[in-house]
């Protein structure tokens, strides 16, 4: 038990050593700032393209509503509602092409914190580096199009619960609900390997990712949760800041989830140099 202490205590103090030496506050604000001008424009791609769909906008922001705080919610409910009623092709080709570069952005943010989390050297070609952030950048949209259907036919499958099982509509809902984070949280683990596997300068296998993709979905799951249950019952940021409150707040909440992206990244880092370690004092 207490050889188990000094070993995650010994963890501990190589981590956030490391979160210093690394620059990873400073890191994390880069990222954020990417994906603050990112934000808008891919939330008026996301819906115009629900308006051009039978996706109804008010089940997209009713999973948005449970995951971001009121206030952000509140900025949210108002873009969508001015997109959904003009359906403008015009403005979903700008809204695409301005969130693409801005998540392009992102990931180089992410590349230089992953690469710097491992003392990697960049040696891929600049046109390679932006290749990797447009083909995640892709991949996103894919994984945001795949909760959306997940959103959507909720009640479908609940239905084929419902009939392959023989349960009551109560039960067949709860299981459905169940079966549905599950999902996402799989989902959002293995985005997050795939992110850390192939993104940094050299690729690794896919179990020495595996501990900082599960501790970024636990950490983005738990710190959203959390700031919103903060905000929304303690934290008045109208008073303090005014009117852009709100834009504070989403500010906030994205820094905290580039945080423990990157951080993701570091714990990777760690867990590969103990196995290299322990692998060197075998021999």
């Amino acid at each position: 038990m207490i050889k188990k202490w000094l070993k995650i205590k010994k963890c501990s103090s190589i981590f956030i050593k490391k979160l210093i030496d690394d620059g990873i506050f400073a890191l994390s604000s880069q990222l954020a700032y990417s994906l603050i001008f990112a934000f808008f424009p891919f939330l008026i791609f996301l819906m115009t393209l629900v308006g051009f769909s039978s996706i109804k906008s008010s089940d997209v922001l009713e999973a948005m509503r449970k995951v971001v705080p009121y206030q952000v919610y509140g900025l949210i409910k108002n873009t969508v509602r001015e997109v959904v009623d003009t359906k403008n092709g015009g403005l979903l080709s700008f809204s695409l092409i301005t969130s693409i570069w801005s998540c392009i952005s992102g990931f180089n943010a992410v590349i230089r914190g992953i690469n710097n989390s491992y003392k990697y050297n960049e040696r891929r070609s600049f046109w390679k580096v932006q290749l990797i952030s447009i083909l995640f950048t892709f991949g996103l949209i894919i994984t945001i199009f795949f909760v959306m259907l997940l959103i959507v036919f909720g009640d479908i499958n609940e239905a084929i619960i419902i009939k392959r099982f023989g349960i009551s509509e109560f039960l067949g809902l709860k299981i459905w609900d169940f079966a549905k984070y599950v999902i996402l949280a799989f989902g959002m683990i293995f985005a997050f390997a795939a992110l850390y596997r192939y993104t940094p300068s050299k690729k690794h296998k896919w179990k020495m990712v595996m501990p900082g993709a599960i501790t970024s979905t636990v950490g983005w799951v738990i710190s959203s949760i959390g700031f919103t249950f903060y905000v929304n019952n303690f934290g008045n940021y109208s008073k303090i800041y005014g009117s852009i409150g709100t834009v504070i707040v989403l500010m906030t909440w994205l820094f905290m989830i580039s945080f423990i992206t990157i951080c993701g990244g570091e714990i990777n880092a760690i867990y590969f140099k103990l196995k290299n370690l322990n692998k060197l004092a075998k021999l």
